[in-house]
């Protein structure tokens, strides 16, 4: 089960950011803001004290804690009669690290999931109330 965490604002303090978001160390780190001294205010206080862009500071964060995702959907390719494997990876070569592509298909590619492991991506798959398969390939390296 998955579990979804609430979107990042002004009042979450950095502590609480990087406890549920850890991938938002980093970011923290560029804006040259430590979990440890300064870990206890929230974001709207830490970017007055440091004289930034607090919208621009909650959307780096949100882009650090949501990768970006590429949707291919090659159910229109299939239904043509069409191979999509060339396309995936095509795209699939597009997809930086943690990023993640994610294929819609109307069955589920167990092929695909070695192909695209040997790349350096791991996948999650589920099948939608529609009968639509959704394969997130997220690229581990």
């Amino acid at each position: 089960m998955r579990t979804i965490q609430p979107p990042v604002t002004a009042d979450w303090t950095v502590n609480e950011v990087v406890a549920a978001y850890p991938a938002a160390l980093p970011v923290f780190g560029r804006y040259g803001i430590d979990a440890c001294c300064g870990g206890l205010k929230n974001l709207r206080e830490v970017a007055t004290a440091h004289n930034f862009s607090l919208d621009q500071l909650i959307a780096d964060l949100t882009q650090a804690i949501s990768p970006p995702e590429t949707v291919l959907d090659v159910r229109p390719d299939l239904a043509a009669g069409q191979d999509p494997l060339t396309k995936i990876l095509a795209t699939a070569d597009t997809i930086g690290v943690g990023e993640s592509l994610v294929i819609l298909v109307g069955f589920e590619p167990v092929p695909l999931y070695a192909v695209l492991g040997q790349r350096g991506f791991s996948h999650q798959s589920e099948r939608t109330s529609d009968g639509t398969w959704r394969v997130k390939f997220t690229r581990d390296v």
